[in-house]
């Protein structure tokens, strides 16, 4: 996608300099002192100031777990879950670090190229760029091959949410199969990998201090009551009535309707409104998949074809959109409980946040590097990882369904698994600090 082409009177030089694109695509080329230095930063700056992270919970078997999945007798594609920005190649770094500090790890391309500079760094610290039609597959596996391992989050995009799992993107398992086909093409018997790797943050005590300013500047930055007499439950409460119908005037919804019942009919007002915006949606883009992660992708590939003939209908569609997701995202299953974790609530003020408030250096900087309401732990753990046969062993199902869902599905069974166990393991810590919900639905 370079452009060698010029404007009349440059000089030649300038004329056959090729003009820098973020749609370029450049295979990584790894220093491993800058891998080394960058990696000693993390887990003494980034992790413990910039983060809040003050302990790293990786327990001596998922440690070894990891260990006997990436080494050079082996080919491992690792998948973590997905619930925070920043943090997760955080995260993901300090475990590289521990145990393959050569690790590939996937980026969004506007990050990794923001600028040839950005583009020198990033690449020189084995970051692949996730260019559409880019080589990183193919360097992904030429560099699974030689034993390093190569991360990737399936989830595609942050989820914030600490409980769950989404629908995974199926770059992973593609990867996993080319490189098993190659394999076998080779005659080399080493394995083939998918590796769950789960992790969940809880705060180390009190954080409603850190949970009320956190609310304050969404009641500023988005025009909201102010909530400074409420108790945080209330306030948290409060803030997402005054949310919902904002967004929904905004949106020309019709204005949610509380009642004075238990939870004020939150729930059931998000429901009316969360309707409406699929109905005006499927109206003028067709019936929407089932599956929000797979209609986004449906949604956004039809409003692109639409901008240039209806760029207003579609800038106030690409509006209902995100306010979909993020209703979507406040879903009763994990939210509408008697009391609600403070990491819970954390969670739905940072997704909020970075959602509406973008506009301005000081939003800008906030959802590049989210600043946690209280002091953190990360607890981390390694599933068992999935093998991956080469692609003429895959095959169909007996229930129809095709070697590569059924391996999506796994890996996604196994974090969510994973994540579970962890939620069981320290429920009882979390319910300490856990805050009385207002919205409950009883």
């Amino acid at each position: 996608m370079s452009d060698g082409s010029s404007a009349g009177g440059t000089s030649g030089a300038a004329a056959i300099r090729p003009r820098f694109s973020p749609l370029d695509y450049r295979d990584p080329t790894p220093a491993p002192w800058l891998v080394h230095v960058l990696g000693v930063v993390n887990r003494w700056f980034m992790l413990p100031v910039a983060l809040k992270l003050r302990r790293f919970d990786l327990p001596a078997a998922d440690a070894a777990r990891l260990r006997a999945a990436i080494n050079p007798g082996t080919v491992a594609f690792l998948g973590p879950n997905h619930p925070e920005f920043l943090t997760d190649w955080m995260v993901d770094k300090e475990l590289s670090r521990r145990v393959s500090p050569l690790m590939a790890h996937w980026a969004s391309y506007e990050i990794v190229n923001a600028s040839p500079l950005a583009q020198a760094f990033w690449l020189a610290n084995n970051l692949i760029a996730n260019v559409p039609g880019g080589g990183g597959k193919a360097y992904s596996v030429r560099w699974a091959r030689r034993g390093h391992g190569v991360l990737l989050h399936p989830e595609g995009t942050a989820t914030w949410q600490g409980e769950r799992v989404s629908t995974l993107l199926p770059g992973i398992v593609d990867m996993a199969h080319e490189a098993a086909d190659q394999l076998a093409a080779e005659r080399d018997g080493r394995p083939v990998l998918l590796v769950p790797v789960a992790w969940r943050l809880s705060f180390l005590g009190d954080a409603r201090h850190g949970l009320a300013r956190d609310m304050a500047r969404l009641e500023q930055g988005l025009s909201l009551p102010r909530g400074d007499r409420l108790a945080v439950p209330e306030r948290f409460a409060a803030l997402q009535r005054h949310l919902l119908a904002r967004q929904c005037e905004g949106l020309g919804l019709a204005p949610p309707r509380f009642t004075n019942g238990s939870g004020g009919g939150y729930f059931a007002a998000q429901s009316l409104a969360l309707e409406a915006l699929k109905h005006s949606l499927s109206a003028r883009y067709g019936s929407l998949d089932a599956d929000l992660t797979r209609a986004q992708f449906q949604l956004r590939k039809a409003m692109r074809e639409r901008a240039t003939a209806d760029p207003e209908g579609v800038r106030r569609d690409r509006g209902r959109l995100l306010e979909l997701i993020r209703l979507a995202s406040f879903d009763p299953t994990l939210y509408d409980r008697p009391r609600l974790a403070q990491e819970r609530v954390a969670e739905v003020l940072k997704r909020t946040r970075s959602s509406l408030l973008t506009r301005g250096l000081r939003n800008a900087i906030h959802n590049t590097l989210p600043v946690a309401a209280a002091a953190r732990v990360v607890h981390v753990r390694v599933a068992e990882p999935v093998r991956v046969l080469p692609a003429e062993h895959g095959g169909i199902a007996s229930d129809g369904i095709t070697a590569r869902d059924a391996l999506i599905a796994e890996h996604r069974t196994r974090l969510q698994r994973a994540l579970d166990e962890l939620g069981r393991e320290f429920a009882e810590r979390e319910a300490v600090h856990a805050l009385p919900n207002s919205l409950h639905t009883s």
